[in-house]
Parts: C-alpha cells; structure tokens; sequence
C-alpha cells in the first residue's frame, strides 16, 4: 500500500516537473519571437515584424501579450493597415484597460490619424499620450510630433475647445502656439501677437523655442497672404547634406526684402535619401489641405516616383533639379524649375542654327543617358531648323584621349570641302591665278613629262585648319572638362564650340593651354552662379542653395488669386518671366510646364560676358548679373 502511495506521488512530482519544464522553454520561446520582433521592427521591416508577432499571439501567449499587441499595433500602422490597426486598439482598450503602456497606444492611434489625414484627431491622440506618459523621452518625441502638426492650419476653434478645458501649463502653450499659426497663416498677425502674449516661456518646452521666435516675427509683420507648401527632400542618407543646403537656400529666398507677393509657410519632410519614403512623404503632405504645392528638389529616379505616385490628385509639384525628361506628361501637374535635359539640347540648337546661323555642325557627346539625351534633342531641333548635323560622336568614361572622335569629324571637315579644291589648295599652295599672265600654247609642252601630284602626309594633314565645320556641340558630363579642354585646340578645327553647363569651371579654361584657344566658346546653362561672399557652400551643396533660394524668389512673387491649388497652378503658368540670383524663369513657348530660359554666357578668354537669356524661342538681351 505505501509502495503504491509513493509511486502516485512520484508520478505527480514527475507530471508537475514536466508542465514546469515546458512552461520555461515555452515562455522562452516566446520571449525569442518577442525579440525577433522588435529587432525587425526597429530595422523598418514591420511586415516582417507584424507576421512574427501574429504567431505568436495565435497561442497562449500569457505575459508576453500585452507587449505583442502594442507591438503589433505600431506595425500595423507603419504598414497603413489602419482598419487591423484599429481592430488591434479594441483588443489592447477591452483587455488591457489600465495598462501602464497606454501612452504608447494612444501615439501610435495618433500616427494612425495622420496616415488617414485627420490631423485633429492626431493632434488629441498626441496630447492624450503625452498626459499619460512621465518619459522624458518620450516627450520629446510627442511634442516634435505636435511641433508638425501646429505648423498645419488647424482650426481654431478646436484650440478654442481645448484650452477651455486644458489645466496643464505645458499642454495650453502648445495650443496657443497652434492658434498663433494658424492666425498668422490667415494673415492676421495682431491677433497672432495678442495670442502670443499669453504664452508663458518659463513652461515651454526646448522643443518649441525656435517655432516660437518665429511666430513672434512674423507676427511683426503686416498682413499678408502666407501660402502653405509642403516640401519633400532627403535631409538625411546619402544626399542629406544637398537636402540641408537647399533647405537654407529656400528659408532665405523666402527672407528676402523683394519677396513682396505673399509669404511662405513650409512644411518639410525628409525623404531620408529613398525613393519609397519620398512617395510616403508626398502622399501625407498631398492628403493636407492647408498645403497648396509640393517642393521636391530630388533626383530624377525620386521625382518620377513621386510625380506617378500623385498623378491622379489635384496638388501642383515643382521638381527644382534639373530632370532628364518632362514630366509633366506623367503629371500634367508638375513644374521643371530648372527645366530638362532634352530641353538644354534643343535651346543649344535654337542658338546654333537660328541665333548664329550656323548650317553644318558636329556633336560629341557621352555615352550615357545623360549625353544620349541632350544629343538627341538637339539633333532632332537641328533637323527642324533646317541645318545639318554632318558627325556625332560617343565617348565613354574619362574622356582622356579624344583623337579618334576628332579625327573623324577632321574626316568630315575635309570631306566637305568644296570639289575644285585640292589639298595643295588647302595648304595655300594655289597656282592658278598665274594662268591670266601668259599666252602660252599647249602644243609646246607635248614632250614634257606630266608633273606629278604633290600628296599630303598625316602630319601635313593635321596641320590643316579647318572650317568647313561650323560648329561643334559638346554636352559633357561634369567633370570631363579637365580632359576635354586642352584637347580641343590640338585639332585645329576653326568652329564656334557651344557647351552645355558643365562647362563653366573658369579656374579650368583660364590655363594658359586652354583659355587663349577658346576665345568664343558660347555655353547654355539654366544657373550662372553669382557672387555671393557669404554664402558658406561651394560645389554641388552651393547649387542646392541656390536652387532653394530661387525657387522661394519665384514662389513669393506669385500671385494667385486665392488660396487653392488650382490658382496656384494656374498663377505659375502664367509666370511670362522672372529674374532670380544666377537664374531665370521663362517657360517654353507652347509648353508652360518647363522652364526654357537658358542663359548663354561668351567665354572671352578669361572670363563669361553673359549674352542673354532665352524667352520662349528668341535671346533676349539682359542686363548681366554679377559678370
């Protein structure tokens, strides 16, 4: 009998043993997907995330629950999953109704109204989940969420409602800054002034002090119409530095003293340097009213995404770098500030055959997308004009040794000499004019030998300076003219050299080898940089500077009819021209979409004289800028 009471407490002990075992490997487990979870999270791969954590919770997941959900949660709403997302929220309120993690949920409920465009909702999520929280980080990371949301014009009578009620110090300062906006974007700046005045410093958080100091000029200033643009840009990545530097251009074009029309109010939105995020960026900024056009100073694979992406809405979309193609035939909606690449082909056409006059012209060009491209559109202008294109040739990479490409246009220039010419001619070695001094019989000369043809060597050859060849086109990528420059004299070809914008390295022409030997050389480009002594950029960060610059100049000096999106589409396709710092604005003739207006600049063997500016197919003569 006891041997058989001892084998059931054995057999109990063993049981309870293993359930504990199994408790401890599977709560292990748990833990593990758990982990797993937040690491693909925190990586950006939330589909990833939102499958592990679904797995998980399809069993008993006990402790590990609550966690997963909120988890779960913030996936969701990364993903735009909002109905799950929701779903999700009922689940964590019914199960979990004093979690101490609610502040978490009512963010991500917030993250979740800004995706759907309801940036009231947001904004009360926002202040729920900042009541919840004693975080000092996570503080900070509400309240630049708010700082987002404040700078939209969001309606006053919602900060009207909220500050009736509102007890926290903290809390009332960040709605009477979102009042002040708000008045001040409806060009009320004595009202903005008044609302100011009750905000206490003391209780504002660091967050909020630079958008205070602005609200606080601005309400300074008399009242006028603020548009609203939302910018999408990389501001970090790979091109953050280009981001930033244009993102300090356009704040001060915005400042300028001739920025009379109107002021701006801007939103930014980092692109973070990828094509995905930039499409996220600009659909959020799209479903916002109070933003009137989209800034988008990206790359040509960028601005297409972007440009697709938005087809279908009403939101005009001003690309500010130059762009291969025209796009506004994928978005009938979108501007070319700094026009295209087909478009500087033909302008450098236009300026060959119909400004100069010029009939038989060669091109050589690089063998990329970039060359085909220019090259393309202005062979096809060339052909429209009614001159000739008579050689185009490709170089790829560094264009060290360029001899081939030269010469076979020297080829051609001879080839295109008149027939009665000869090499001995083209030596000056013409005897015929002797003919008229003599009377002489041909009968006399019957016994002599026949003089034999005097030939021309390779060396005697390349000596010839040619001109039979008008001009010659080089659309060189930057950088290639440190190669291509103390070349192009080697060839003795007597013709107008016209470049495109990468020809403008002055420090490059004015050696000694280059400059005297190019005296004439004419360039095309949208941007000749001005000088500007306290501008802290150079290279590629200062033309992003000027980009932001003048594309504020040209944005403040619009005046649009009223505050819609479509008047200020139309009010930019009514811009006949506009003078900016080192650029102009004048779309194509036919084509308001792109701008058209290309400076062309004379190199006199030292420097650039400008020479004018392309408006629609004339050169208008302007006052130089800065020579």
């Amino acid at each position: 009998m006891r041997q058989k009471y001892y084998q059931q407490i054995l057999f109990i002990l063993l049981i309870t043993g293993n359930i504990f075992g199994q408790n401890w490997i599977q709560s292990q487990i748990y833990d593990r997907q758990l982990k797993q979870a937040i690491s693909n999270y925190n990586e950006g791969r939330y589909a990833t995330s939102e499958a592990i954590l679904n797995k998980l919770l399809s069993n008993e997941s006990g402790e590990f629950e609550e966690s997963a959900l909120i988890l779960l949660l913030k996936s969701q709403v990364a993903l735009d999953q909002n109905l799950k997302a929701r779903e999700t929220s009922k689940r964590i309120f019914s199960t979990y109704p004093q979690s101490p993690y609610l502040m978490y949920v009512m963010e991500s409920l917030g993250d979740l109204y800004v995706n759907e465009a309801n940036y009231e909702s947001a904004y009360r999520m926002y202040h729920r989940s900042k009541s919840l929280s004693d975080l000092e980080g996570h503080d900070r990371t509400i309240d630049a969420k708010l700082l987002n949301l404040i700078q939209i014009r969001l309606p006053q009578s919602l900060m009207n409602e909220l500050l009736t009620l509102e007890t926290d110090p903290q809390s009332k300062n960040i709605h009477l800054l979102a009042r002040a906006n708000a008045e001040i974007l409806n060009g009320r700046p004595d009202d903005a002034a008044m609302t100011l005045n009750q905000i206490d410093p003391l209780s504002l958080s660091n967050t909020y002090s630079m958008f205070f100091e602005t609200l606080l000029r601005a309400s300074y200033e008399p009242p006028s119409p603020v548009l609203m643009v939302g910018v999408v840009l990389p501001l970090t990545g790979d091109q953050g530095e280009l981001g930033d530097a244009f993102m300090a251009g356009f704040y001060d074009g915005e400042k300028s003293e001739d920025a009379s029309q109107q002021r701006l109010s801007i939103l930014a939105q980092d692109s973070r340097s990828d094509n995905l995020r930039a499409i996220m960026e600009a659909r959020n900024l799209e479903k916002m009213n109070q933003i009137k056009a989209l800034i988008c100073p990206l790359d040509d694979q960028s601005a297409l995404a972007v440009t697709s992406a938005l087809s279908a809405t009403d939101i005009p979309i001003l690309l500010t770098n130059r762009q291969q193609q025209d796009l506004s035939e994928v978005n009938e909606k979108c501007f070319h500030i700094n026009s295209t690449l087909a478009m500087a082909g033909k302008k450098a056409a236009q300026y060959a055959v119909t400004t100069l006059g010029l009939d038989s012209i060669a091109v050589i060009a690089p063998a990329d997308q970039d060359g085909e491209i220019q090259t393309d559109a202005f062979i096809k202008e060339v052909d429209r004009l009614g001159a000739n294109v008579v050689a185009t040739e490709w170089y790829s990479g560094e264009p060290k040794n360029l001899r081939r490409q030269f010469k076979f246009i020297r080829k051609v220039a001879f080839d295109l000499l008149p027939k009665e010419e000869s090499y001995d001619e083209a030596l000056g070695m013409d005897i015929d004019s002797l003919d008229a001094l003599f009377d002489i019989s041909t009968e006399d000369f019957f016994d002599l030998p026949k003089p034999k043809k005097k030939k021309m060597s390779a060396s005697d050859s390349s000596k010839v300076v040619l001109s039979t060849i008008q001009g010659i086109y080089l659309p060189i990528n930057k950088d290639d003219l440190a190669f291509i420059g103390p070349q192009i004299p080697m060839h003795n070809l007597d013709t107008k050299v016209i470049g495109n914008e990468h020809w403008q390295d002055i420090s490059i022409l004015q050696k000694e080898n280059i400059g005297p030997h190019l005296d004439g050389l004419s360039i095309l480009t949208n941007f000749y940089q001005p000088v500007m002594e306290s501008i802290q950029y150079d290279g590629d960060a200062l033309d992003a500077y000027y980009r932001g610059y003048n594309t504020a100049k040209l944005l403040t000096g619009i005046n649009a009819e009223n505050q819609s999106r479509q008047s200020f589409g139309q009010a930019i396709e009514q811009i006949e021209f506009h003078l900016g710092e080192g650029f102009y604005y004048a779309p194509e003739s036919g084509n308001n979409k792109v701008n058209a207006a290309f400076q062309v600049l004379e190199f006199d063997g030292q420097s650039f004289v400008q020479m004018g500016v392309f408006q629609g197919d004339s050169l208008r003569i302007v006052i130089p800028q800065n020579p």
